[in-house]
């Protein structure tokens, strides 16, 4: 039997309150928490900031009758977990008391923060076989100075490592100069390369340096380098090979001594066979080249990520972040991350804004991987595919037997947490959903949980 202590002094909602509530709960009247395991808190004639005077410990459900914003935003800022308004609904209260019945339960079973992987000194986060292959590489091509290609999907930390080879090499501590490709209007380009001289267009009242002059005895960061204009590509060609350039408008050439660093998310290469871009300038940019594979195929990454992340952001939370669940991380680890360390980031900044106690559970995720799936549709077979080969390739390396039967239980277990998150737990529209009969689906989660 739950206890749920009714704070009012409204007569008229203590009766509401206990008429509506489900079997197995109980309502007792209090003045403070006592060991209540929930709390029904009458804003209209206790002060909303009482609230907050109970301490972030309890699950606080904030009631009033007043059809006005104002004490909702009030009694939600002061840490009401929800907000209800009367008069009371029946399937709203069912759905708040099953929802923090599930969320108090999640939280018995963390990973305490003690207990999270130490946040790293270094600024590259992970410890997969295949991040440190990628340091690896990183530190040896720091220690030469001949230009490197980054290469990955968006949001893998192109410019963090193009950063951390900069900060290895002999060329720390001087200018690093970043120059986004695709932000700059094309026809801003070539003066935001090299410069230009007074009066050399309408509106160059005066000189202005070009990143590459600032970026001397430095280094220059060519972001996105595969939407560079062809007619711009063949100057940046000549400046590779001779390290001179002419600003816009001068007759005088200057010489620089720059490190030159680019990304791409493209297919270079293929853009070359296309003729989009100059092959002589590709194999210019990439004398040396560094590839970071996408979060979706270095799993073992996301835990030390997430810790990094709630060190990074937790000043940011309503409360102090104590640890995480392991649902919370089971949710993160089966999700296919199609923006990859940059969506990642942004999922856990959401969750330490929204979160309604000291620990981040899969309640904080619902609406937010719900609403990034649709970033890359399950449906898309190249996406299937780009989770499916990695998983069955890492079974096959450890020798693992039965491949086949452990790949068709991964993939049912993927499939039967998502339709059920989607349902929020509803079996029977689940199993509709699936196509199944509740019985079968009652006995695959018997098998997966």
């Amino acid at each position: 039997m739950l206890t749920i202590a009714v704070m009012t002094a409204d007569q008229a909602l203590r009766k509401e309150i206990t008429g509506i509530l489900p079997r197995g709960y109980r309502a007792a009247q209090r003045t403070t928490p006592g060991k209540s395991d929930f709390i029904f808190y009458d804003i209209d004639t206790l002060k909303p900031g009482g609230i907050r005077d109970l301490g972030d410990e309890h699950f606080i459900v904030a009631i009033t009758g007043q059809k006005r914003t104002g004490p909702v935003i009030e009694a939600a800022s002061h840490g009401a977990y929800e907000v209800l308004q009367r008069p009371l609904k029946e399937a709203a209260v069912l759905a708040v008391l099953d929802e923090l019945k599930s969320f108090s339960e999640e939280i018995h079973d963390i990973v305490p923060a003690a207990s999270l992987p130490p946040t790293p000194t270094c600024a590259i986060v992970g410890h997969s076989s295949i991040i440190m292959d990628v340091c690896k590489k990183m530190a040896r091509l720091s220690q030469v100075d001949s230009p490197v290609l980054i290469t990955g999907e968006t949001g893998t930390g192109k410019e963090l490592i193009a950063e951390s080879i900069a900060q290895l090499s002999s060329r720390f501590g001087k200018p690093f100069v970043v120059l986004n490709c695709a932000a700059v209007p094309e026809t801003l380009l070539e003066s935001e390369f090299f410069g230009f001289e007074k009066g050399s267009f309408t509106g160059a009242v005066s000189a202005k340096e070009g990143m590459l002059k600032i970026a001397d005895t430095g280094t220059v960061f060519f972001d996105e380098v595969g939407e560079l204009p062809l007619p711009l590509q063949g100057k940046l060609l000549r400046f590779l090979q001779t390290q001179t350039f002419y600003p816009l408008g001068s007759t005088r050439e200057m010489h620089v001594d720059v490190r030159v660093i680019s990304a791409t998310n493209r297919d270079l290469s293929l853009m070359v066979r296309e003729g989009r871009f100059r092959e002589d300038l590709y194999h210019r940019l990439s004398v040396t080249s560094i590839h970071i594979p996408p979060l979706r195929e270095r799993k073992k990454d996301i835990l030390p990520l997430v810790h990094f992340f709630i060190n990074k952001y937790q000043h940011t939370a309503p409360r102090r972040i104590r640890g995480i669940t392991r649902e919370y991380v089971k949710r993160l680890t089966s999700y296919d991350w199609p923006g990859n360390i940059r969506e990642l980031e942004n999922i856990i900044r959401s969750s330490l804004a929204l979160c309604k106690s000291h620990y981040l559970t899969s309640h904080e995720l619902r609406e937010l991987l719900g609403r990034s799936v649709a970033v890359r549709p399950a449906s898309s077979p190249e996406s299937f595919a780009s989770v499916l080969v990695p998983f069955i390739k890492d079974a096959i390396e450890k020798g693992e037997p039965h491949v086949y039967e452990k790949v068709l239980a991964e993939v049912d277990r993927c499939l039967l947490e998502y339709v059920l998150s989607y349902t929020k737990d509803n079996q029977s529209e689940a199993a509709r959903i699936l196509g199944i009969n509740r019985l079968t689906l009652r006995k695959k989660l018997g098998l997966y949980r």
